[in-house]
């Protein structure tokens, strides 16, 4: 019998080892001799899988073109699509959440078959929650996901039974373990991280905070504990070409400061590769084999199981060193003297010892030969941070590349660049001005309007095309490549109030559902109820790129469409200072009483209100302290 426990033993041990968050240090080598190239190109695994998912694509945007009644079918050639799902937390998971479900086929929309007739999918900080979960839960429809996502009071980061004195005391005394204690899953995530630390993998609050998210997000019962992107590439939908191609977007700081800019690196991160098209790196690496010594792309062992799926959904989102420029700057005012200075502690303490980004160490581009910038390939590290800090906060850059040669994007805008936590649209307006730049040597983007113009013509309101005709965006080619025609779509209120704070936590199942519903109205121009050819309108914009190649002519039906969403080049006076109508009406405008509601103060902003008004030292400033600083890094 002793060998029947031997084999037992060995099974639980095992089992153990494939449940676990550190990355394996012995894993075998692939037989390659380097794990770098440079970014001339999309890999041969990236081509090879796309020939597959286009011959799905193509016969999926014939059934959606039929669907809607167009006529188009017989006169294609490959039509490539993206999708992508901006940054701004939960808001952005749930509201993201419904714009994909008003694109999918399985689930009773308008617009049903535009998911399954896209090629690309790429989100950034909040909506790579929603493409993390999509694929570890093999890629189900958005109103199958959504009843698992537990976003409720009960299962928040934050314990809801905190101990808030301790939680500020621990803050006070720059003790971010003891903080950390007051998280959901904390006996579980430390000894997650534990394991991560004892394999010799450095652990910062990305860590915590990629695996709090994946308690929320992803099934049990080790909820993504050893799920990594590049298992992906074995996933049954993956295999099967039943997918949009994944992209997950970080950016780059520079090590020993916190500059972050339009001229930092974007990385992207997919089941194949990390890396970028930008000049600074201009590489991609072998994304399974993440955590191995590299010099120059070259190896002697090698470590797989670096690329939590959690950890790089919580690199996307890693902005916690934002709140030094934000909330504790010389120049900031939000916080009265004392909790300021004692938030300002503790942030500058998370940045000093490198909590505040995420650690990829050892750096996978170390003495890459094709990158131009000493800053990553002389570190040790390459350090992460959210990938909408630099402004970008619609993942653009990456997806709208020439190597990629996008026909049409949707691009989801549920940001907050405005007081009132809707997007302005300056997130596009930042793509198009960062293809001008020495980084942007790939991005491909067509002309818009200042963001004041999105604003004052309302293209926050309502869908708005761009680049309808190529024609004009020749001054704008790459290597030949025609910008792609983008259709973007911005949060805005229909069923609720959508612009939710960063800062909330927690959603009961009803306000989770309604932020849901307020996504697919945004996808659907609310079921088409505010324009019954809304469907055929989108399938217009899918095939334009495709018509233009072949000089065919647009139909009647596809040139009202145009007339109607088309940006017909004007710019409106700049004035920095206007403050538009909250959108809510078709027309863009809304009642006072409306007005209102949606201008109410933050969560953040009650919060810093009741931080001022409350001693520092008494106990209902130490929660405060304590909440301030869990904002910070939440």
């Amino acid at each position: 019998m002793n060998w029947l426990f031997q084999v037992v033993y060995l099974l639980l041990a095992l089992q153990s080892v494939e449940a676990s968050y550190a990355p394996n240090t012995k894993a075998q080598c692939p037989t390659t001799k380097s794990l770098i190239r440079e970014a001339k190109d999309i890999s041969d695994q990236e081509k090879d899988w796309l020939k597959q998912r286009q011959a799905k694509t193509q016969k999926a945007l014939q059934s959606y073109l039929k669907k809607v009644g167009l006529n188009e079918t017989d006169k294609l050639d490959d039509v490539t699509i993206g999708v992508a799902i901006s940054g701004g937390g939960y808001r952005s998971m749930l509201v993201g959440g419904g714009e994909v479900a008003g694109l999918d086929s399985r689930v009773n929309s308008p617009l049903g078959g535009v998911l399954d007739s896209a090629t690309y999918i790429s989100a950034l900080s909040g909506g790579s929650w929603l493409l993390h979960s999509m694929m570890a839960y093999e890629w189900p429809s958005v109103a199958q996901l959504q009843d698992k996502w537990q976003v409720d009071k009960n299962h928040a980061l934050i314990n809801s039974s905190a101990n808030w004195f301790k939680l500020g005391w621990s803050v006070l005394t720059n003790n971010l373990e003891g903080a950390l204690t007051q998280l959901n899953n904390w006996p579980q995530i430390k000894n997650e991280t534990d394991a991560k630390r004892q394999a010799g993998f450095g652990v910062t609050l990305t860590d915590y905070w990629g695996r709090g998210l994946a308690y929320q997000m992803t099934p049990g019962p080790d909820y993504g504990r050893n799920r990594t992107l590049s298992d992906i590439r074995d996933s049954t939908p993956f295999k099967n070409h039943d997918m949009p191609f994944p992209l997950i977007i970080a950016v780059g700081r520079r090590p020993g400061t916190l500059v972050y800019n339009l001229n930092s690196t974007v990385v992207e991160m997919n089941p194949y590769e990390i890396g970028s098209f930008d000049t600074s790196l201009n590489s991609f690496s072998d994304i399974k084999y993440l955590g191995t010594h590299v010099d120059n792309g070259r190896f002697n062992q090698c470590t797989t199981g670096f690329d939590n799926l959690g950890f790089v959904a919580g690199t996307s989102s890693s902005l916690f060193n934002q709140y030094l420029h934000t909330l504790v700057c010389d120049d900031c005012d939000q916080l009265n003297f004392i909790v300021k200075w004692i938030a300002k502690k503790f942030l500058t303490y998370l940045s000093n010892s490198y909590q505040d980004v995420a650690e990829y160490r050892p750096n996978p581009f170390y003495n890459s030969e094709y990158a131009a910038s000493s800053n990553i390939t002389k570190n040790d590290t390459l350090y992460l941070i959210d990938g909408g800090l630099a402004g970008e906060t619609i993942p653009l850059s990456s997806l709208m590349t020439k190597e990629r040669k996008l026909d049409m994007v949707f691009a989801f805008d549920n940001g907050n660049d405005r007081d009132n936590s809707f997007p302005s649209g300056e997130a596009l307006v930042l793509t198009y001005q960062r293809q001008f730049g020495d980084q942007g040597k790939s991005t491909l983007c067509p002309y818009v309007p200042p963001a004041s113009t999105f604003l004052q013509q309302n293209f926050t309101a309502r869908p708005v095309f761009f680049g309808c005709d190529a024609k004009n965006l020749t001054g704008l080619q790459k290597d030949g490549v025609t910008p792609p025609l983008v259709v973007y779509m911005a949060n805005r209120p229909y069923n609720t109030l959508s612009n939710v704070t960063l800062y909330q936590l927690d959603y009961t199942n009803q306000q989770r559902d309604q932020l849901v519903d307020n996504g697919f109205n945004v996808a659907t121009r609310a079921n088409g109820t505010f324009d019954s050819d809304w469907a055929q309108c989108v399938a217009c914009a899918m095939i334009r790129r495709s018509q233009e190649r072949q000089n065919v002519s647009q139909s009647d039906a596809c040139q009202k469409c145009f007339k109607k969403y088309c940006w017909d080049g004007s710019v409106s006076p700049n004035e920095p200072d206007y403050a538009a109508n909250v959108n809510y009406t078709e027309s863009g405008l809304t009642n006072g009483t409306m007005m209102a509601l949606i201008n109410q103060p933050t969560v953040l902003k009650r919060l810093i209100e009741y931080a001022n008004s409350a001693p520092a030292w008494s106990s209902s400033g130490m929660a405060v302290v304590a909440a301030v600083a869990a904002a910070a890094f939440m």
